[in-house]
């Protein structure tokens, strides 16, 4: 099974929008909301595939690209406060969420590796009762790196005392999973809250 090593590690960490929680289309959406209100529309599709870049980057895409983002910050807390009054609809994915709790009564450290930021991470897990669960989290405020750089899950396993041989990453996004790759650290694909593959470094 190629699951079967899951149970070895010392240390899981979790993706949180599309890994833990079916969060995806309300940012995407809340993106879309702050754009109209700026005066130009977005393809929603464009951050799906930018699953993992923190906010910022996200923004700045746009304003790259000539939109009129205005001022980052105001630009960025105004999604934040749209984002963060649609967290009740947000729903928890449970077969995820089961095995993180299974693990962790194990004595496995669990940690959130996400490229949100630091209100919106703090704010979900307290709505959906999971912040007792969490032993460490690294939002894109902790570093300047963001996925696909490892530094997320570095940082990580670095507050959990564990290397990255010691931990498995649970990702969702192309960013995510490749910033696992760059850090040495075997990791899972997840998919509408199942696990769909499973890559393991080769330390031959």
């Amino acid at each position: 099974m190629k699951f079967s090593k899951l149970k070895t590690y010392k240390g899981l960490i979790f993706d949180l929008d599309g890994t833990l929680i079916d969060s995806m289309p309300y940012h995407a959406q809340s993106w879309k909301q702050v754009a109209n209100e700026h005066g130009f529309d977005i393809d929603i599709a464009d951050v799906f595939r930018m699953g993992g870049a923190s906010s910022y980057d996200i923004a700045r895409f746009y304003k790259n690209q000539g939109f009129p983002v205005g001022d980052l910050k105001s630009y960025v807390d105004r999604k934040i406060e749209i984002y963060l009054e649609n967290i009740p609809k947000i729903r928890v994915y449970d077969d995820v969420f089961e095995f993180l709790k299974e693990r962790r009564e194990d004595n496995v450290k669990i940690a959130i590796g996400t490229g949100s930021r630091t209100v919106n991470v703090n704010c979900l897990l307290e709505a959906k009762n999971m912040m007792d669960y969490i032993d460490v989290i690294v939002t894109s405020d902790d570093v300047t790196a963001h996925k696909p750089n490892p530094d997320t899950f570095l940082l990580a396993a670095q507050k959990m005392n564990l290397s990255p041989e010691e931990c498995c990453v649970f990702e969702d996004g192309g960013l995510g999973l490749q910033a696992a790759v760059n850090g040495g650290f075997d990791c899972v694909e997840v998919r509408d809250g199942c696990f769909v593959d499973f890559y393991e470094i080769d330390r031959s």
